[in-house]
């Protein structure tokens, strides 16, 4: 792959991720149909698919898991993720808390 090919591909990721979180937002101004989804049934997915998504990773590096240190550093970033959402009810300022609390465990505990 060539330079021109590299910064193509990179330009083309770089609209396709922004669409795809700018359009939903575009579409519930425009449409009551979308409007609906914020509220409801549909209120649970965007927690659900994070907490998915943390259970697919999580659960896979600790299958490979080779000291108690790798798995407390997990275990320190889940805590705070679930105090955080307790406290606040915020997805986003718990998927940032988890994951301050995940760096700051690997930087103290041993490796």
């Amino acid at each position: 792959m060539g330079q021109t090919e590299f910064w193509l591909a990179i330009a083309v990721m770089a609209v396709v991720t922004w669409l795809t979180r700018a359009l939903p937002f575009v579409l519930m101004r425009k449409s009551g149909l979308f409007g609906r989804l914020t509220s409801g049934r549909f209120v649970i997915l965007g927690p659900a698919l994070l907490v998915s998504m943390t259970v697919v990773v999580v659960y896979s590096d600790l299958q490979h898991a080779t000291s108690i240190f790798t798995v407390l550093t997990y275990f320190c970033g889940l805590l705070a993720a679930g105090v955080c959402a307790r406290l606040t009810r915020n997805a986003g300022y718990s998927v940032l808390t988890g994951m301050a609390a995940y760096g700051i465990a690997l930087l103290l505990l041993p490796a």
